[in-house]
């Protein structure tokens, strides 16, 4: 949230500069067509704009912290960087605090009797336009953070977020795969190369490993994928060849995983689906009891799992990356639908309403995914029953939950 406001600050410090560095330098003919404004006026404006600026600012990030604070505590504390990325949120303090920069800057100037008669009139015509820009942004974004703060809209930012992540993941290019396979090694001869630090893995940059390992004539195989919580104890990779023990080349293809304290979405195909599991988990539990938002939750899963499961497997990220040398870990069908619907079957599978949703879903899903993904399908549909039917109190719940589960498995049966 600081970048976008520093940058539109610098630029309003500048633009104030600018205006009493070539104030002198303007034509007279062109001055003569400007209107005179008295310095008195124009420094009673600026400090109007900077106290109302300021005050301005300060509310907006305090209600920014508190609907963050109600999104972690409602929603999930994983959900708060979706929100922090807000551009209409980011926006608005841009334009605040430019706002203020520029007065306070143009105030200095005054101060330095650096602002000529001709600049006067120009400071006191940017004021006046940046003082209109900053109320429309204030109006726009106090009927934005209404809207935001509501756990529908969060939960489709989240779902929109994950779409992206899902969609770059699976176009991915299988150009870059290689079918001659990797060489059968035994891992007993490998070198386990173990994590530095402690923290979740954000980013593995597949062409610098593969490019280290082709010059140090080694073959690597990852254990991790992106979201995964690794620290010392952890192995990263297996390496194979001369090279393999030696700290400097160990290093140099850690050097190719970066690992930091959250986990970022952009290469984690598994974190949203996992945040909506969350927040669906969070709508089950006795605090909130809100069922209607838990199915919301359900349904946006299912119309993520279904974009993922039209992919049959063959055409997911190939474990074996092109020349030969490397070889990553796949996240496939059946761990996104394990990541979004157990634990959600955990919490609600006392309630009919959820499992019986969760059912229909599959059972939609089923009708159009792969075909190589229906067995898949077909045993978190037996386990949501199972579980469903050992906590579930009336018979009518139990039956409803098991027409729902024979309409999954009629559907698989017609498929194969």
């Amino acid at each position: 949230m600081w970048f976008r406001p520093s940058v539109c600050s610098l630029l309003a410090a500048v633009v104030a500069l600018t205006i009493a560095g070539v104030d002198q330098s303007i034509p007279e003919g062109m001055a003569r067509l400007l209107p005179v404004i008295d310095s008195e006026a124009a420094k009673d404006l600026l400090r109007l704009v900077a106290a109302g600026m300021l005050t301005v600012t300060t509310v907006t990030l305090s209600v920014t912290m508190l609907v963050l604070n109600l999104t972690a505590s409602q929603a999930s504390p994983r959900a708060v960087p979706e929100l922090m990325a807000d551009p209409v949120t980011q926006n608005a303090l841009s334009t605040f605090l430019a706002t203020f920069v520029f007065a306070v800057t143009a105030l200095g100037l005054f101060g330095f009797k650096a602002v000529s008669e001709t600049g006067v009139t120009l400071i006191f015509a940017v004021s006046v336009f940046l003082g209109i820009w900053a109320i429309r942004y204030l109006m726009q974004w106090m009927h934005h953070v209404a809207v935001s703060s509501k756990l529908n809209s969060i939960i489709v930012k989240i779902y929109n977020q994950a779409s992206k992540c899902l969609e770059s993941y699976l176009s991915a290019d299988n150009d870059d795969s290689d079918s001659s396979g990797f060489p059968a090694l035994d891992d007993g001869d490998g070198e386990i190369i173990h994590a530095g630090g402690a923290g979740y893995v954000q980013l593995i940059n597949i062409e610098a490993l593969t490019q280290s390992a082709e010059a140090l004539d080694l073959y690597v195989r990852l254990h991790v994928a992106e979201g995964d919580f690794v620290h010392g104890a952890t192995a990263l990779m297996t390496a194979w060849g001369a090279k393999s023990a030696d700290r400097e080349a160990q290093a140099r293809l850690c050097r190719s995983i970066a690992v930091g304290g959250d986990r970022t979405p952009e290469d984690d195909p598994r974190l949203g689906i996992e945040i909506l599991a969350e927040i669906a988990c969070r709508a089950l539990s006795p605090g909130l009891n809100d069922p209607q938002s838990a199915i919301v939750c359900i349904n946006y899963l299912g119309a993520l799992l279904t974009r993922a499961g039209r992919v049959p497997q063959a055409a997911y990220p190939a474990e074996q990356v092109k020349g030969g040398r490397v070889r990553r870990v796949v996240i496939g069908f059946d761990q996104l639908l394990i990541r979004a619907f157990r634990p959600v079957i955990r919490d609600g599978g006392s309630q009919a309403e959820i499992v019986g949703r969760i059912l229909e879903v599959l059972a939609d899903m089923s009708r159009t995914i792969a075909a190589d993904h229906l067995d898949a399908v077909s045993t978190e549909a037996g386990r949501a029953a199972e579980m469903a039917q050992g906590k579930l109190s009336l018979d009518a719940d139990r039956e409803a939950v098991t027409r729902a589960a024979k309409a999954v498995d009629t559907v698989i049966r017609a498929r194969r």
